[in-house]
Parts: structure tokens; sequence; C-alpha cells
């Protein structure tokens, strides 16, 4: 790079580091570089003493892997339940209000059992939870979070397609009788937890890739607040496993995450919440009612293409049915899928092995639950358009979907998925999940919105909580640079940042447009 481009990229840098996140940095880097420090890594323990420190106060020193931090600042920022709106404008303040709003409500919904002294155990391989098949979908069925994305058979062809680079930590709660009473299906990963800071994240199975929406834990209704308690307890025990704790894709209305906000409060830890959007559309009792609540326009252009493809075409709408017909169903996805992102210079969502994998796998358990959706659009015999989805409990999601952008022009996309609509109406079907992502086209079908928290936390005084603090810094610094640059100045920044040694560009689009990370730290 060019002294000049280095230059360049400065001020970007700086958003990422200030003043007190550098003083923190540097207090923490007293003997080793930040990017090697965890409970893992075998650096052996060292103390700073600060002598004007009491016991009982606040900024009494903490050990850390290669160092102490004992500032009273570093106190203040590791400690509590602190939320994304602090300094950060009206959308981190509409998290709080939203969060706080819900809170509540949701408590009030929910009918509580006295519960104590649940049992926690650790699995931590695959082949321990083996015997699960039956009671995971039992006891899924007896939560408040059932969705598709914690059946068994998801989380399962999940995990055979990307755990191999992860490590499993499923944890469950057991009442004295020995009834379960919770599963939380844990990976813990080596991450980038905060601004030249590393170490062990633990996130729900299913998060990071695939497509994965709607996670939770899995507990029996009532037993959220014994769960959330019992589970903290161990994490709180086993605390050199783990340094952050990090739950994406939660719903809004989850009793699991009203359970957990108000008992990281009790236990003063660190905690960052920021929202994620999604779409959903119910659906009506017959094909004209859905399209008569329809803005105009949209009811004429549906018409009006329908019309003109099954002028010009003989037109077939086919549904994947059996194990036989999948691997061709699946070629057709990934291949219209890719050639219309190769179009824009990308190579889409299925260059991984690891996706397809996952693809096929989820595919038949679905076909063999007869919850798969997958349908393709024939246009004269040839497949123009598939769309893959699936229903759970009288409701579709839209997951993944390709078309022939030589077809473009007769929107085909948008034909095959209101022929989907009609036939699932037809079937019963109540409700079109869009998912996550708040793409224009969703509110064109009069889809509502949803909101998804995304919940970060760490325990006071940790590791973890000096990386949430960092990164929450860096992220308000950076949403403060953005706000005030202009948008090609903004955009030459972001190049040159990636053109830096370590400076990596994020290219990973979750289906409905969601970002994800796109890069895994290997194991060290």
């Amino acid at each position: 790079m060019t002294k000049t481009r280095k230059l360049i990229a400065l001020p970007l840098l700086a958003a990422q580091i200030l003043p007190l996140n550098l003083f923190t940095s540097l207090l923490l880097g007293i003997s080793r570089p930040v990017s090697h420090w965890s409970p893992a890594c075998g650096v052996p323990q060292r103390s700073v003493v600060f002598p004007h420190c009491t016991m009982g106060d606040p900024r009494v020193k903490r050990q850390y892997c290669g160092a102490v931090v004992c500032l009273e600042a570093a106190a203040n920022l590791s400690n509590g339940v602190t939320m994304t709106h602090q300094g950060a404008g009206s959308e981190s303040e509409s998290a709080q209000q939203f969060v706080d709003a819900v809170s509540p409500a949701v408590f009030q919904r929910v009918e509580v059992f006295d519960v104590s002294g649940l049992r926690v155990e650790k699995l931590a391989s695959w082949d321990e939870i083996k015997s699960f098949d039956q009671v995971w979908n039992e006891l899924l069925a007896a939560s408040n979070s059932q969705t598709i994305f914690l059946t068994w058979e998801w989380v399962q062809a999940w995990w055979r397609a990307f755990g191999s680079t992860r490590h499993l930590v499923l944890l469950t709660c057991r009442d004295a009788e020995g009834d379960l009473v919770a599963i939380v299906p844990l990976q813990r990963t080596w991450e980038n937890i905060g601004p030249g800071m590393s170490g062990w994240m633990l996130r729900l199975v299913g998060d990071d890739i695939g497509g994965s929406e709607n996670l939770d834990w899995i507990v029996r209704r009532g037993h959220e607040a014994a769960a959330v308690r019992a589970v903290l307890d161990w994490l709180e025990e086993n605390r050199s496993e783990w340094d952050t704790l990090e739950l994406n894709t939660v719903p809004a209305h989850s009793p699991v995450a009203a359970a957990l906000r108000h008992e990281l409060a009790v236990r003063r830890w660190r905690l960052i919440v920021h929202e994620g959007v999604g779409y959903f559309r119910w659906l009506p009792d017959n094909w004209e009612a859905f399209v008569a609540s329809l803005p105009r326009n949209m009811r004429a252009q549906i018409r009006s293409r329908l019309r003109r493809v099954q002028s010009r075409f003989t037109l077939q709408l086919r549904r994947c049915e059996s194990l036989e017909e999948l691997p061709e169903c699946l070629a057709h996805l990934y291949s219209l899928h890719t050639k219309r992102w190769q179009l824009r210079g990308k190579s889409g969502s299925f260059d991984l092995t690891e996706k397809r994998i996952f693809y096929t796998e989820m595919g038949k358990r679905f076909l063999e639950r007869g919850w798969l959706d997958f349908w393709q659009l024939d246009l004269d015999g040839q497949t123009v358009a598939v769309e893959f989805g699936f229903h759970h409990d009288t409701i579709y999601s839209f997951l993944q979907a390709g078309f022939d952008p030589d077809y473009a022009a007769y929107s085909v996309g948008r034909v095959l998925r209101c022929l989907i609509i009609e036939e699932l109406i037809r079937r019963g079907i109540r409700g079109y999940d869009f998912l996550g992502g708040a793409d224009e086209y969703k509110q064109r079908y009069g889809a509502q919105r949803l909101t998804y928290l995304s919940l970060a936390s760490a325990r006071p005084h940790s590791w973890g909580a000096a990386g949430l603090a960092l990164r929450d810094g860096a992220d308000k610094s950076k949403a403060w640079l953005r706000a005030r640059l202009h948008e090609k100045l903004w955009a030459m920044l972001k190049r040159a940042y990636w053109c830096l040694p370590g400076g990596t560009k994020d290219n990973t689009v979750r289906s409905g447009g969601s970002k994800v990370p796109g890069q895994i730290l290997r194991n060290p």
C-alpha cells in the first residue's frame, strides 16, 4: 500500500481507537500483545497493583491472562448492564426503549413456576446427544420458542455441515426429579471479541452461517427465569471456557431474553443489545383477498406479469417431493443463484462446500418430515427460477432463491413467489416469513416489520467485558464518523482500510440481507 493510502485510512482506524479505548488497550497490553491473550493461551498470570485500591473498592485488582485492569474507569466500562444507546443516537435508544417495554409484558404473560436447584450438565460431543432426537422436539413444543430453526432436524444438519471447526457446549437443565427443563445448544469459537482482542465466544448452534433466524434457548414454559439463573451460575463456575456470550437473532418477545436481561442486571454483567429487522406476512383464506390487500401498483404488476408469462410460455410449477429429486433441484438452486450473483461480481452463498452439505442434509430431513417446500418454475420445460423454503406449524419460511438472469425481463422470481403464495394459501398455510433483512421488496408484499435482538454479554471485570467495551466504543466511533463523512470519502476510507494488514472485507451475506461475520479465527 502506498504511503498516501495509509494516511487516508488513518481516520477510519482512529474511529476504532478512542482515547479511552487506547488507554485501556495499553493498560491491558503491559506484557503481551492483546490479540494473544486468553485463559486458554497458557501465558503466565501477572498482576498490576494500584496502591490506593482497598478491598471492596470497585477498582480492586482483577487478574487477566498477562495483565490486570484495576482502573476505576475500566471497572465502569465492564460493570453493570449497559445498552448501545449511550451516545449512539436514536436507533440504539429505540432498542433500549423497546426492550424496557417488552420485558415486563413478557413476564406478565408467562406463567412462572417456582423451580430451584436445577442441575446443569455439559455435553461436548454430538455422540452424547444422539438419544435426544425425540425429547428435543418434545421440549421445543412445550416451550415459547417453537421455530423450525431450533428443531432437532435443523440443528443436527447444521452441526454436521459446520461443526468441524467449532466446539460443542450443549447445556441441559434438569429438575430435582431428573426431568429435562431446558436445552441451551451453544458453540464455542476463537474469535475477535474487540479491537485487537481475541477470545472464546459462545453462540447458539446455528448462528453465524446457514441462515438461521429466531434462535433462542429451548426452555419449558414457565421455567425461563430458573433456567437462566442455573446457566449463568454454570458459566460463572466455568469462566475459563469462555469470554463472551452472544445470542443473535433472538425474537424480541422471547421470555428467555427478558429473563436473561433481568438476571444480567442483578449480577452486573456487561450487556450490549442491538436490534435486527425481519419481515413477516400473515396470509388470508384465499388468493383474491391476498391480492386485494396489496398496494394498487403491486396488484397491477402481479396480474400483468402472470398474464405475460402464461401467454408466452408453457408454465409449470413443481415442488420437490422425493429424495430422488432433491439432488437435481439443489443443482438448479446452486446454478441459478450463482449465475445471478456472478453478474454482480460476487460469488453468492454457495461457494462454500459446507453450505451445500448443509442444504443437502437439511433438505433430506425436512423431506422425511414433510416440511420441505422447495419450488421450481419451468417455462417451456426449462427451469428458470427456484425458491427454497419450508413450513412448520402452518408458517412458511423463505430461505434462499435463484433465477435465470436471461429471463429477468419476465420477473420470473416474482412470478414464482406469487404462485407459491397462492399454493400455500390453498394448503392452509397461515404465514409467510421473509426472515431477516430490511430489503424493500418485502414491504411490497404487505409484510410487517419484526424485531430481533442481539445480546452480547460478559462477566464484570473480565477479558470479555473489556473486549465488549472496546468494541462498543469502536462501533459508536464508526457511526459518528460515518454520519459526518461524504459517502464517497467513506467508501474510499473503507477500501484503504481493507488493504491494511489484518483488514478484511466481509462479503458474507445471510439470506434476507443481514450481515454475518465473514471470518472465523482458527482455534489457537
